[in-house]
């Protein structure tokens, strides 16, 4: 039955008219080394984004490190700023609002909260399909606590490294009063889309996942 469930993944990853953002290919209008107040504005909006220490900040955006800004188009013309460190993009900003690539996310785990689905269900994230809550592993601590459009990760069972992040399209509360049943999150990035590829590709690291207090007592039992 288990088995069912990890290749039945239709009803786990749906396919929305817009699609993820980078599962097809986009126009590059410019790409230019970043200037002085930039870095100190992008600096800025990254602290006041995510929780991150003046140490971790540095090793993002090292001070003798060129970044560069790049412009692009989507598909459907949406315009968006990409930037790129050590020939890597690692953060992209879209309407006044910054999101961090899953390359940033592969050194810091836990700059967002994550939600957990099969392995099985990557390739229709890739594919423009968003995270339906039928995909989504409850962990015997509980589902994270998130409101509606909170940005989140997505990593996949027996590895902490985010795969892909996106949107939550409704709280906590009202995915376990749907009975886990509708679409859990809107995918913005995920690995192997077209922001990924326009990096060095380089693959997930394998980040394992620890133990909660129960599942220790547990394993202690055994």
């Amino acid at each position: 039955r288990e088995r069912d469930r990890q290749t039945d993944t239709g009803a786990w990853g749906r396919s929305t008219n817009r699609g993820t953002m980078f599962a097809k290919g986009f126009r590059v209008k410019s790409n230019s080394a970043i200037k002085g107040s930039d870095r100190r504005r992008l600096r800025a909006e990254i602290q006041t984004s995510f929780s991150l220490s003046a140490n971790q900040l540095s090793c993002l955006l090292p001070s003798k490190e060129d970044v560069n800004v790049v412009k692009i188009y989507l598909n459907k013309g949406e315009s968006v700023t990409v930037y790129v460190v050590n020939k890597n993009p690692i953060f992209f900003e879209m309407n006044k609002r910054i999101y961090p690539t899953v390359y940033t996310l592969w050194s810091y785990p836990d700059m967002l909260v994550s939600f957990t689905t099969w392995p099985a269900v990557l390739p229709k994230l890739v594919g423009g399909a968003d995270l339906m809550l039928p995909g989504v592993i409850l962990p015997p601590p509980g589902l994270p606590a998130v409101l509606q459009g909170d940005l989140c990760a997505i990593n996949l069972v027996g590895n902490r490294a985010p795969v892909a992040i996106g949107l939550a399209n409704m709280s906590t509360a009202e995915m376990l009063a749907a009975g886990m049943r509708g679409r859990g999150l809107t995918i913005l990035h995920a690995y192997l889309d077209q922001l990924w590829a326009f990096g060095e590709k380089t693959h997930p690291p394998v980040i394992v996942a620890e133990l909660s207090d129960q599942e220790q007592e547990e394993e202690e039992e055994e």
